[in-house]
């Protein structure tokens, strides 16, 4: 190797070819030895133990450096009873107490953390702060599930989403991958091919479907099981709403659910999208359409969902706020008994719009939680619901502060969706820093422009007084998901009685 470097000039040319070797001894070292150990493990104990078993270091480390998928059932089997005897008696009490409590520690009680880490989960996946509390109930529906896994499985993705990506383009909605977000990548289909089976065209209309499935990156686990399985039962509960997301099928960890062309952060922040760039991973870096090339138009060639004009905007208020009371109050056409279901995640981008109707409708409820009642309760009074974890800035302060919680938080957070609707512009100027929690947990709220609360008589003064009322930090005196629908519904008869 020397030879042949230096017979190169290029100290570059020499690098290389020298980085060239190490490589490939690299390739060579790692491959055999694990080829020989592999070989010594499965033939020749003796061997193995010689030349790869660490040393015993002392009288009762027999195991240690011994790695358990090393061990034969008998070592593994007298290991553990080496250490029940060690932490525990002999007679099967492995030294914890039915609580998962350490005994013997001077009255002071220590996490179990050899068996139960901390914040171990329930066999829902559930942690203990999540868990239902002594003296609260859950409602009967809430274990229901009703999978239709044949549906899902029925699905031929290459005929169904590939194929239609690769030949043909939809001028509102991509075929194929759409999106994804923390938890699920988004695929538009065609199940049964009511669509792609029928139609010979260059362009496709809208796909009737949207697929979304888990990434993979996260653990198939019972906690993401029952993530699923709620989303899919608010929408089946709630299948009667016109203000929810219709359900198709479910299974497991995947959910088909109908296709709506739009999400209301592009309706509302529409001008913002159409001056920035942002990653496509079909096309690179692209920036939105104008909304009045997709969004559908009325009969007097207004636009059916903008926030530009004063109907458009109390529209969009209540097409949020619609969605809420269906979830909070049921959709009052079942006897069910039924208590708020929290959605915990409320962002302009969980609203769905259709182009071509203009209509809202709320969606993504794998974050819901759904409020347990007092036991032996006439009323079915609601037991507080604790969530251990509050990420991003639309949060409501007794979320950022770990409180009790109820289904207010909600309406906390459509008041963020309430205030782009009026001013065009994230809360916070879109920053996400510790310093916005901190400032929402104190309650601290967005500035609104004085020209626009002040502006007695108009259609957003009005909506500004509402969305004080939905900002407010004692849930006990925010306004009810219901009460804004009333105020908003009044407000548009009074703006079409003065037309």
């Amino acid at each position: 190797m020397k030879f042949i470097c230096c017979q190169t000039k290029k100290r570059s040319t020499q690098i290389l070819i020298a980085s060239f070797f190490l490589w490939i001894l690299a390739q060579f070292y790692y491959f055999y030895y694990l080829d020989l150990k592999n070989y010594f493990i499965g033939n020749t104990k003796e061997l193995y133990d010689e030349f790869f078993r660490p040393q015993r270091t002392g009288e009762g480390n027999y195991y240690q450096g011994r790695y358990p998928g090393h061990m034969t059932q008998e070592e593994r089997e007298a290991a553990r009873e080496e250490a029940r005897k060690k932490i525990g008696s002999v007679n099967d009490d492995d030294g914890f107490d039915k609580d998962g409590f350490r005994k013997d520690t001077g009255g002071r009680k220590r996490n179990r953390r050899s068996r139960r880490k901390k914040g171990s989960r329930d066999s829902e996946g559930s942690t203990k702060v999540e868990r239902l509390k002594p003296g609260c109930k859950a409602l009967e529906w809430h274990s229901y599930q009703f999978p239709n896994c044949n549906e899902i499985h029925e699905i031929d993705l290459q005929a169904a989403v590939r194929h239609p990506r690769e030949k043909y383009t939809s001028s509102s909605f991509p075929w194929g991958f759409v999106s994804n977000g923390l938890w699920r990548d988004v695929f538009s289909c065609d199940p049964r091919g009511e669509v792609s089976g029928s139609i010979e065209a260059e362009s496709f209309p809208m796909p009737p479907a949207v697929l979304k499935i888990m990434k993979r990156e996260h653990p198939y686990d019972q906690r993401n099981f029952q993530r699923h399985r709620r989303d899919a039962l608010v929408m089946e509960r709630l299948s009667s709403s016109h203000h929810l997301v219709p359900i198709y099928g479910y299974c497991a960890n995947t959910v088909l659910t109908q296709a709506i062309s739009h999400t209301l952060d592009e309706v509302i922040y529409a001008r913002e999208y159409e001056t920035t760039k942002k990653w496509n991973p079909r096309i690179g870096y692209e920036s939105k359409p104008p909304l009045e090339s997709w969004m559908g138009k009325d009969e007097n060639g207004e636009l059916l969902a903008t926030r530009e004009t004063e109907l458009g905007r109390i529209h969009l208020a209540l097409g949020v706020f619609r969605g809420l009371v269906d979830l909070h109050e049921g959709d009052g056409k079942t006897d069910m008994e039924w208590l708020p279901v929290i959605h915990a995640d409320l962002q302009a981008k969980q609203y769905l719009v259709d182009s071509n109707t203009g209509k809202v409708y709320l969606n993504d409820f794998n974050r819901c939680r759904f409020i347990a009642k007092k036991d032996n309760s006439q009323n079915a009074a609601a037991c507080p619901v604790y969530i251990p974890t509050a990420p991003g800035y639309s949060r409501s302060p007794e979320e950022y502060n770990n409180g009790a919680l109820t289904e207010k938080l909600d309406v906390y957070s459509a008041g963020n969706i309430l205030y782009g609707i009026i001013t065009g512009k994230k809360p916070w100027n879109g920053e996400r820093g510790s310093h916005i929690r901190e400032g929402i947990s104190v309650g601290k709220r967005p500035e609104i422009d004085p020209a626009i609360r002040d502006a007695e008589g108009t259609v957003d003064a009005e909506l500004v007084r509402l969305l004080d009322r939905v900002y407010e930090g004692d849930p006990d005196e925010r306004a009810s998901a219901k009460e804004v629908v009333v105020a908003l519904e009044e407000l548009l008869e009074k703006v079409n009685e003065g037309k």
